[in-house]
């Protein structure tokens, strides 16, 4: 099998926030542009909720804006360190819209995950085809061979790298039914399997400008350079990339992460339908009908809330009404789970009604009700 060669002429590089471009791929801008290939970076989110290394910046964290436009000066410091005269590095934001830095937490497995409480505009609330559609206009504007971009897993798991990598993909397809598809490169991760390395002594002195430029971000050393101290790395250490397929997994993975939705439904259905004739045993409160329909009422705004659409809350809806519907026909052996008495009424007239009332709803924000994401909006 012939060994895979990294030569396009024409590179895009798909980044989530300002200083990736030059930790990741600063040798690859670099050996490109000496190799006179066109390159264009861009950059998803201007990086707000970054986490700045300098003591006397600190009071830039949490200010959204603030620290959007230091990062953004400092990007255009970085590319214009590995700009020629010969050569010259493209750069755009994405969106019509500016997406936010969603930022990260490690969950109790000690892995990096999405933030609990997100700003509607943070870029891993965004569905998917839509930042796919900002690419693809890079890609019509600027017809690259080949894109890079993190792998599958984002990188060391940041979900805006992961939500950079599904975007990407979507993008190459829709692209690809109208365009020669440009082929598709991953940044490989220590350890993991990679099919050329690209720079080492002499890119090495453009990447440690660049990444001086980001001071915020990277502690920088005469030699080497770290994100987290005492795990420095070389800056003449080569950059790998593997070559990646467009998985068509990426187009149906949306539509199947809520397809847990049906069973939620049918389960919401068939709890509170054994729970709604319950009453107490004194004064004859309805206390199972109250739970039943708190429960499902509860789940209902959970889904409204959580979700990037209402897609999950119309699965969970139509095999409510259905069980519920089903539930409320007399079985074969004459048994009824539902009766004709009035809790029964209220039980499958009130829970429809209330996940109605909960979808037809105009506008719910969650972040709107949290004070830590007032600095996004």
């Amino acid at each position: 099998m012939a060994k895979l060669t990294f030569n396009p002429k024409r590179v895009l590089l798909v980044h989530a926030h300002p200083d990736d471009e030059s930790l990741f791929t600063g040798h690859v801008i670099a050996d490109r542009l000496a190799a006179g290939a066109e390159v264009f970076v861009l950059t998803l989110t201007r990086g707000e909720r970054g986490k700045v290394k300098l003591a006397d910046l600190k009071q830039l964290e949490g200010q959204s804006a603030e620290m959007g436009a230091f990062r953004t000066a400092e990007l255009m410091t970085a590319l214009a360190e590995y700009n020629t005269e010969t050569a010259k590095v493209q750069h755009a934001f994405a969106g019509t819209r500016a997406y936010l830095d969603s930022g990260m937490r490690i969950n109790s497995f000690g892995r990096p995950t999405r933030k609990r409480i997100l700003d509607e505009r943070s870029l891993t609330a965004v569905a998917t085809p839509v930042i796919a559609d900002d690419i693809v206009a890079i890609m019509k504007s600027f017809r690259p061979d080949a894109v890079i971009t993190y792998n599958r897993k984002g990188g060391y798991g940041h979900p805006d790298h992961r939500k950079a990598y599904d975007a990407t993909t979507m993008a190459i397809r829709k692209y690809g039914k109208s365009h020669r598809a440009p082929q598709l490169w991953t940044i490989a991760e220590p350890g993991e399997h990679y099919d050329v390395s690209v720079g080492g002594k002499d890119t090495a002195a453009i990447k440690k400008a660049a990444l001086s430029a980001h001071g915020s971000q990277v502690l920088v050393m005469d030699e080497t350079y770290a994100l987290v101290a005492g795990k420095e790395l070389r800056y003449d250490a080569p950059e790998k990339l593997r070559k990646a397929s467009v998985s068509y997994w990426n187009s149906v993975k949306p539509w199947l992460r809520s397809l847990w939705a049906l069973p939620l439904g049918w389960l919401a259905a068939l709890a509170g339908t054994l729970l709604h004739l319950s009453r107490t045993l004194e004064g004859g409160f309805p206390i199972g009908l109250v739970v039943a329909l708190v429960m499902t009422g509860a789940l209902a705004l959970a889904l409204r809330l959580l979700r990037r659409s209402r897609g999950s809350l119309y699965l969970m809806a139509l095999a409510f009404v259905i069980t519920v519907l089903n539930l409320a026909t007399p079985q074969q052996d004459g048994s009824e789970l539902v009766s004709n008495s009035d809790l029964s009424t209220y039980w499958v007239y009130g829970s429809i009604g209330l996940i109605a009332v909960i979808i037809m709803f105009p506008r719910l924000r969650k972040a709107a009700w949290n004070r830590s994401a007032s600095g996004h909006r």
